[in-house]
């Protein structure tokens, strides 16, 4: 149950929606969170992203940052954090649709708009559709483009066509209500497949997951059918008829979106869809088995001879994707044992384009490759200073090792489209472009879960410190009056 929902400017400070459903929180939360946010970038720095939740005064406010914006619930109930974050992130989505993009100016611009769509998405508190078929049935408010100047354009209409004003013309963006005028007629696939994976100290895999997603952005005219075949080797929670399954895509759990016909997805692996207009997930699937994982990470931790003090962590991480394909945003994250100083890094082969980070505050080593080809290996040694002798028992302090990627043209899943067919309508022009897309990239989530974690064990490691302090204060009261007696 949500009592607020508001959209922030973390540049101006200014809070561009406000929408307050139960009137149960005060009507100055914007202005605490932006509080609580500026004394949190003071104590860590503007380069670490804040934790996506915080509690103020017994209120909950969870927040994504998208497009530069905050967009944040606040409730006093235990919600499920992950529903909300879905939720949040969707209404950023389905304003991006209908307005055509998502800035501070356009949110300026188009607030009926916004606040029309607010009121559809959620009432009472309670998500009702996030649909963008059933919204377009409701939603009336029409877009307003943003105007932009062009000084040069402006100068040169002047000069040549003097009853011509070409610095005039609007540069909107291709919203919903416009694409079913505009000429274009295209259709955006992309196969997006979210891998965790954990390794032990020897590099062998302990566990892999694909969450993977097929992603349907249609702006076809007249909403044709639609015709998708994946790869013939897809296997449905082991097909009794399929016997060998060691080369087959084995989905664990699946689920297709109500606009899809899996009539003939059994049989042959095809789906026909009747694609609403704007982004929609047709299809999300889970696999745990045969999995073709992209790194191999091998950690090395050793303790120097002599010096009790001192203690070196070799990171090896090889790219096992083709050599055609390059990985980016490839960052590493390695914590430290808690006694530790200092970090001083070597590099032990030709690594350009790769630097490392020592955060002291949170005891983790940040390591960046800007890409990465596949195929290649990349190897760096830390060199650990303690403030106090190491334990053989420090070694457990090093890791887990988090690794975030982004590799385009590649699946780890080796799912594929063999084919692609758009049967047109009523003789409606064929698709004029049909974009199909495949990334494989770390799950991002992750990083949420560690730091709703994180927040709850600060939270209770501070409540256990109260509690004890307290204890203390009474023993030692106690004491005292026994001595005045």
């Amino acid at each position: 149950m949500i009592s607020q929902f508001f959209i922030l400017s973390p540049h101006r400070g200014d809070t561009l929606v406000f929408r307050d459903y139960r009137n149960e929180v005060s009507r100055d939360a914007p202005d605490l969170l932006l509080d609580k946010l500026t004394n949190w970038h003071k104590e860590n720095g503007q380069e670490q992203a804040p934790p996506p939740f915080f509690e103020i005064d017994g209120v909950h406010f969870l927040f994504i940052q998208t497009h530069d914006l905050y967009f944040v619930c606040t409730t006093k109930f235990d919600v499920s954090p992950f529903m909300t974050f879905e939720l949040l992130d969707r209404i950023a989505t389905l304003i991006k649709d209908f307005c055509g993009s998502l800035s501070e100016e356009i949110l300026r611009l188009n607030s009926g708009l916004v606040y029309e769509l607010l009121d559809e998405i959620i009432d009472c508190g309670y998500p009702q559709t996030t649909s963008t078929d059933k919204l377009k049935s409701y939603v009336y408010e029409e877009p307003i483009p943003v105007k932009r100047n062009n000084i040069i354009m402006d100068s040169l209409a002047k000069l040549k066509a003097p009853s011509i004003n070409i610095g005039n013309s609007n540069c909107r963006p291709i919203n919903i209500r416009d694409e079913r005028n505009s000429r274009h007629n295209e259709i955006f696939i992309d196969i997006i497949e979210r891998v965790v994976a954990s390794f032990a100290s020897n590099g062998m895999t302990v566990q892999a997951e694909i969450d993977g997603s097929i992603k349907v952005k249609s702006y076809l005219q007249g909403n044709p059918e639609i015709q998708l075949a994946l790869n013939s080797n897809i296997i449905l929670d082991r097909d009794s008829e399929i016997t060998d399954d060691r080369y087959g895509i084995i989905f664990d759990d699946y689920k297709f979106h109500d606009s899809v016909d899996v009539s003939g997805f059994k049989e042959n692996r095809r789906m026909t869809i009747f694609p609403p207009e704007g982004e929609n997930i047709i299809m999300n699937y889970r696999i745990t088995s045969n999995i073709s994982l992209p790194f191999r990470v091998f950690p090395l931790v050793l303790h120097v001879p002599g010096h009790p003090k001192r203690m070196d962590v070799t990171i090896r991480i090889r790219a096992d994707f083709p050599e055609d394909k390059i990985a980016t945003k490839c960052t590493i994250i390695i914590p430290l044992p808690h006694v530790t100083q200092s970090v001083s890094y070597e590099q032990l082969n030709d690594n350009a384009g790769q630097s490392a980070q020592y955060d002291n505050k949170i005891q983790k080593v940040i390591l960046t490759i800007n890409k990465l080809k596949g195929g290649s290996e990349r190897s760096i040694k830390l060199k650990l200073t303690g403030s106090v002798p190491y334990l053989p028992a420090a070694q457990l302090e090093v890791g887990p090792i988090n690794l975030e990627f982004d590799i385009q043209n590649y699946t780890s899943s080796k799912i594929q489209i063999r084919r692609l067919k758009v049967h047109e309508k009523n003789n409606a022009l064929p698709p004029q472009r049909r974009w199909i897309r495949f990334y494989t990239i770390s799950e991002k989530m992750n990083k949420m879960k560690e730091k709703l974690i994180y927040e709850k064990e600060k939270n209770e490691l501070i409540l256990q410190k109260k509690i004890e302090k307290e204890n203390r204060d009474f023993s030692t009261s106690k004491i005292r009056r026994k001595d005045l007696e």
